[in-house]
């Protein structure tokens, strides 16, 4: 009776191993981002973080990154990183959303100093009234699940060096 119970233990961790394996091997990047409310802009302050967003992403197209404006009447703009959004800011009033894509620390780490400037003047929104606001950080699943999915390949990078 002992051993049984030995070996079916020892058959769950065979089990658990090599679904953590296989998690690592075929699961896609969570694509909920983490999401950064602000209180709204005036239109001229908004046109300047589009302004800043363009040249770093011109100054490093060589780099894989890639500037995209927003569909035609949104107020909107995303960076990519070789095809793959790692940031997107959003006006939608009475907000202002950043929006930085879960991984993006591996994939384009060089997106934290552009976001970084982007907040500096904008005035964010208390935790309280981000939920209240119905703006939703990633869930512990998703961060569990982006540290399972394991590195970034080198030729899905930018600004990597």
């Amino acid at each position: 009776m002992w051993s049984e119970m030995k070996v079916r233990h020892g058959v769950l961790w065979v089990l658990f191993l090599v679904l953590v394996v296989a998690v690592q091997m075929h699961l896609p990047e969570p694509v909920e981002p983490e999401v950064l409310a602000y209180r709204d802009v005036p239109d001229e302050s908004f046109w300047t973080l589009r302004r800043h967003a363009l040249r770093f992403a011109e100054a490093r197209a060589r780099e894989g990154f890639e500037f995209l404006d927003g569909t035609p009447g949104s107020a909107s703009f995303q960076i990519q990183c070789k095809g793959v959004p790692v940031l997107h800011v959003e006006r939608q009033p009475p907000l202002l959303l950043i929006r930085v894509a879960l991984g993006t620390e591996q994939r384009a780490p060089a997106i934290y100093p552009l976001q970084a400037t982007l907040q500096w003047s904008l005035v964010p929104l208390t935790y309280l009234e981000q939920v209240l606001s119905g703006v939703q950080e990633p869930t512990l699943q998703d961060r569990l699940l982006l540290t399972l999915a394991g590195d970034v390949p080198e030729d899905g990078r930018c600004g990597v060096r």
